[in-house]
């Protein structure tokens, strides 16, 4: 008779050892551009609005005379400063932009600058050195295509240790999905003890949050013998 190793539970995680944790491999630095302008405070409205639509991305960073981020001007800033009062020719970056700027360093995971984009409702953020100094712009876009590139990899590190020889997995059973750093695995083995050692494995894999398991197998070697 075949069960799953679940046995009823709704998921396989391992909270006792060490905290889940999201999807975590992709750094900031590996996917964020590098900015080939940025305004000063002093500079004026008309400049801010060419700089912003000639770079095609929806902040300009305005930095210091030393480099350090003082804040970002978004399109939004730009058309509720023309919608309201003000006269153009009077206002300046410091005037439009919002201060202080929400702002990642190159070594932010991918995942915590999207956990950052999402609580702010914001579609780019300022890279800073640990100096508050510019040194590159991340959009949301750059962060969706790290964060697929994350899961892909832990399915395919999933995948590849089910089908590693000895593990008892049948390869044409299998079926491994990962979605935000949640692997969910599907299959039989040969034993139950295969099958629970198989996900112990696979929660070892860097950047997990959990497994979801839905594993049987053809034979249950961890329950009692019959004594004879």
């Amino acid at each position: 008779m075949k069960h799953s190793i679940l046995d009823g539970a709704p998921a396989l995680t391992f909270p006792d050892t060490e905290p889940a944790r999201p999807p975590g491999r992709t750094l900031v630095r590996d996917c964020m551009s590098h900015p080939g302008v940025a305004v000063t405070p002093g500079t004026d409205f008309a400049t801010v609005a060419a700089v912003l639509s000639a770079s095609r991305r929806g902040i300009v960073p305005v930095v210091t005379a030393d480099g350090a981020v003082a804040g970002a001007v978004a399109v939004s800033d730009l058309l509720t400063a023309y919608a309201g009062e003000d006269t153009e020719a009077e206002l300046s970056a410091r005037d439009l932009m919002t201060s202080p700027a929400v702002t990642v360093t190159d070594t932010t995971s991918a995942a915590a600058a999207a956990s950052l984009l999402a609580e702010h409702s914001l579609h780019h953020l300022p890279v800073v050195d640990a100096d508050g100094r510019l040194t590159g712009l991340l959009s949301s876009h750059d962060l969706l295509d790290a964060l697929r590139r994350d899961d892909e990899a832990i399915r395919s590190e999933a995948l590849a240790l089910a089908l590693t020889p000895g593990s008892g997995a049948v390869p044409t059973s299998l079926h491994v999905r990962c979605e935000r750093g949640r692997v969910s695995i599907t299959g039989r083995t040969r034993t139950r003890g295969d099958a629970a050692a198989l996900c112990l494995q696979i929660a070892r894999i860097d950047g997990l949050a959990a497994v979801v398991d839905h594993l049987t197998w053809d034979l249950d070697d961890t329950a009692p013998q019959p004594e004879h």
